[in-house]
């Protein structure tokens, strides 16, 4: 090989190993790849939690809307009311 051919061979591996090191450890490489991809399945993970909670809410919403017992149910059970013709009964507190 002449001497301009070596020099040409060099300066070509020299970019080739400085291509793959900014590759491997830029900002954009494989590194932030790995980074960002553990990130997004832990994000697709909490947009089916927060889908799941919100079909159980719109389900509720459903209820809350067109089923008069449940309200009734609701009512009495959480909020401790009572019916117009039932009667509650308490016990004292003991001192």
């Amino acid at each position: 090989m002449i001497r301009i051919e070596k020099i040409g061979l060099y300066l070509a591996m020299g970019g080739a190993i400085l291509l793959l090191f900014t590759f491997f450890f830029s900002t954009r490489g494989v590194m932030d790849y790995s980074r960002l991809k553990s990130r997004q399945e832990l994000l697709e993970a909490q947009a089916a939690i927060a889908g799941s909670q919100n079909s159980k809410m719109e389900k509720e919403i459903l209820k809350l809307k067109t089923d008069i017992e449940y309200i009734k149910h609701l009512a009495k059970h959480e909020h401790e009311m009572a019916a117009r013709d039932e009667l509650v009964f308490k016990e004292k507190p003991k001192n």
